[in-house]
């Protein structure tokens, strides 16, 4: 409890290692909030029990898309269901629900009411009484028109991340949506990735609300996979490391990246992956975490962190990994970010969705104006 505080006010900290006397060279600087943080907006507590009469609002899911509203004037809001508009797939088998957790203060507050028809003073003083969760129709042959669901034109089935450009994620029209949104398409692909059971073969089925699978036949439990990788901004005084991946856009540039060995700390996994992608050598002892975001795309957790290391080794890049790597000054870096930036190698950055944005930024700040 006393890291966590620590770490909210944005105080460094070091734990003496526990049997060698030596300190860790793992620094907390936990300033930045990244997106898909709600911050507890969407609590994420236990399901409520089956006799509960807290409504629901459904989360809709098809083959990875979401469903989403386009709004007058530009951005996107998540399209929900009511139990009543849902009601048509509820009773079908072959859908998937899943509890995603309860709306806190704010706009998915909001969204919730005026989907489940509850009013405002109902929403202020009993929160809980409205639920989020999944209903994903991916084993229907088609996606279910907009009039099936009783929905407008505006409303489509959209990619929440887009590679080529400018996302749904980065067009919503409040950041905690994209929390929403995330979690139930992530779940709903997680689900239909585990239909037979690794142990005996048996089918699985949904438990405990949506946040298991349990196989039919012997009982055997699983949970959601997650994969945990590390976004890392090597730095030097006022310049930084970083790189890009020939299938990004013309001077696109971003941190560098790996996912974590089984068995292995994240403090050698940035040493490692630093090493491998860009030939450098990072200093252990300098590493500082910024913060952490799920990327369920499909099932990342992303850990970031910054890193010192010398500009005078060569680089040496990894071809199967990047195309080039580079360091860039923190004016360059600052251009990129407002789109200022000249015809040069570095023109832009990873969007707000990006926790290597939020590290950039985050650097970016330390050293000041």
């Amino acid at each position: 409890m006393e890291n966590g505080c620590l770490a909210a006010r944005g105080f460094a900290r070091t734990r003496p290692h526990a049997s060698s006397g030596r300190r860790s060279s793992l620094q907390v600087h936990c300033r930045s909030v990244a997106f898909f943080d709600t911050e507890g907006r969407l609590q994420r507590g236990p399901p409520p029990a089956e006799t509960s009469t807290r409504k629901r609002v459904y989360v809709l899911v098809y083959k990875g898309q979401s469903l989403v509203r386009h709004i007058a004037g530009g951005g996107f809001e998540p399209a929900l269901l009511s139990e009543v508009g849902a009601s048509t797939f509820l009773s079908d088998p072959s859908c998937v629900q899943a509890w995603l957790g309860s709306p806190g203060e704010g706009p998915l507050s909001n969204i919730a009411a005026a989907v489940a028809g509850t009013g405002s003073d109902d929403v202020s003083t009993g929160i809980c009484s409205l639920g989020f969760w999944l209903l994903d129709l991916s084993h229907l042959p088609e996606a279910p028109e907009m009039s099936d669901l009783g929905m407008s034109s505006e409303v489509t089935w959209a990619l929440l991340r887009d590679r080529k450009g400018r996302s749904v994620c980065d067009s919503l029209v409040a950041d905690d949506y994209a929390a929403l949104l995330g979690s139930a398409r992530g779940l709903a692909l997680w689900h239909r990735s585990v239909p037979f059971c690794a142990k005996c073969g048996g089918r699985t089925e949904s438990h405990r609300a949506g946040r298991n699978r349990r196989c039919q036949e012997c009982s055997e439990r699983f949970r959601p996979r997650v994969d945990p990788s590390v976004i890392v901004l090597v730095v030097n005084g006022t310049h930084c490391l970083l790189g890009r991946k020939s299938e990004w856009p013309p001077g696109r540039f971003s941190t560098l990246a790996g996912f974590v060995e089984f068995g292995e700390t994240l403090e050698e996994c940035v040493v490692r992956e630093m090493r491998e992608e860009s030939g450098v050598a990072v200093d252990r002892q300098s590493l500082r975490f910024v913060a952490s975001q799920p990327w369920l795309f499909p099932r990342s957790l992303m850990m970031g962190f910054t890193v010192e290391a010398p500009r005078d080794e060569p680089l040496k890049v990894d071809d199967d990994e990047l195309e080039a790597a580079d360091w860039f000054s923190a004016e360059e870096v600052r251009a990129a970010l407002q789109g200022t930036a000249e015809q040069n190698n570095l023109r832009s950055v990873p969007s707000k969705a990006s926790l290597a944005r939020t590290v950039i930024e985050s650097w970016l700040e330390g050293l000041g104006a």
